[in-house]
């Protein structure tokens, strides 16, 4: 079974929240409307952002709009730790790639630290209850 249907078990359904939007804008927010990966901002099709002093991304032209990934690929599991706002670049080049269980050698990238952690703490108490 490949990892991302492995990882929508867990008993939801997979769907989206009614209240996605509200979810969505709130993560973007608390990330002041950039991306946590390469700090982009925002953007859309119609009002394109140059790059500044903070984007870390090479300036290739590509289109960086910020969306909100689920790290885990299961749309109905809306826990901060497992949504990060990235623009669609960095979405693309993540997506399904996330493995929370795996272990690995390296120390993750300061922006995934936070997502770890919070899975960590949510598996401690789940082994808690």
């Amino acid at each position: 079974m490949p990892r991302s249907q492995q990882q929508r078990t867990d008993g939801n359904t997979g769907d989206y929240p009614s209240n996605w939007r509200d979810i969505a804008n709130a993560i973007k927010s608390s990330h002041n409307w950039r991306c946590e990966r390469c700090f982009h901002p925002h953007e859309t099709f119609l009002n394109r952002v140059d790059c500044d002093e903070l984007c870390t991304h090479p300036d290739n032209g590509k289109q960086r709009m910020l969306t909100v990934h689920h790290l885990n690929m299961n749309p109905a599991n809306c826990e901060p730790w497992n949504l990060a706002a990235l623009c669609q670049a960095c979405h693309l080049s993540i997506q399904a790639r996330v493995d929370f269980e795996q272990i690995y050698m390296l120390p993750h990238s300061a922006w995934m630290v936070p997502h770890v952690k919070g899975f960590t703490e949510h598996m401690a108490n789940i082994m808690i209850a």
